[in-house]
């Protein structure tokens, strides 16, 4: 009997501590002071069904603190709660996705960079390339890489431009820079895919250094001589075409 009543105790109390474990991020995200402003622009409904995809993300092991952003943002803009809380659900499992490819040992941060990237359009596998080989240093060329594609750059010349900007052991900088060239470049006329290819080209011959110029404009040329904006060289296809590494840019995506 005794043996019995023991095994009943420990059975009821491995049962409390799993619904505790099980409740705890509830409790978690209830006891975030940013909620009350929630409470204050949506009804208690819509309320609950937010603090249950928060839930769910902390128990997968998805960083709430970006739901909780976007949850705000949308009550600052004065977004109906229903769109909201599917908002919220869409950008927790992109989030869970983007965890998934970027492995363990990656912080918020770079889970949210990856899952913004997902957003743009960039391919999964070149997010989990990148996660793989850059690990720590991850975050500012999968921004770079996204900016790309959002931009309209298709996507193996974009990977294709950051891997030879990597391969050149580039500065954050001079990688942040890049959008900025090529959509300078497009501004003038090329298209997204050639403006990303010439820059590609001056990262490759060693003539694109970040935001040199003024008001932060990106710049290309021969460091032995005046920086220019990039676009005030030659015209496409006149004289010849540089070589080396960044005169495809292609890249090959993993």
């Amino acid at each position: 009997m005794e043996v019995e009543e023991e095994s009943k105790v420990s059975i009821m109390r491995i049962i409390l501590l799993l619904g505790l474990l099980l409740a705890t991020p509830r409790i978690l995200a209830a006891q975030d002071p940013r909620l009350e402003r929630l409470r204050q622009s949506f009804s208690a409904e819509a309320v609950a069904q937010i603090e249950g995809v928060l839930a769910q993300a902390e128990s997968a092991g998805v960083p709430s603190d970006p739901l909780i952003a976007k949850a705000l943002e949308g009550a600052a803009k004065g977004v109906p709660a229903e769109r909201v809380v599917a908002a919220l659900r869409s950008y927790a499992a992109r989030l869970a996705d983007a965890a998934g490819l970027v492995g363990g040992g990656q912080d918020a941060s770079a889970i949210v960079v990856a899952a913004d990237a997902l957003r743009r359009g960039v391919p999964a596998d070149a997010v989990r390339t990148l996660a793989r080989e850059r690990h720590r240093q991850f975050a500012v060329p999968v921004l770079v890489l996204g900016d790309l594609v959002e931009a309209g750059v298709p996507s193996e010349r974009a990977y294709g431009v950051v891997q030879d900007a990597l391969a050149q052991e580039r500065t954050a900088d001079e990688l942040l820079a890049i959008p900025a060239a090529v959509r300078r470049l497009m501004q003038e006329g090329q298209l997204p895919d050639e403006a990303a290819a010439a820059v590609g080209r001056m990262i490759g011959q060693g003539q694109f250094w970040g935001t040199s110029g003024p008001h932060g404009t990106p710049m290309m040329g021969p460091r032995s001589g005046p920086p220019v904006p990039p676009g005030s060289g030659p015209p496409e296809g006149s004289g010849k075409k540089g070589k080396g590494k960044g005169a495809n840019s292609t890249g090959g995506m993993p």
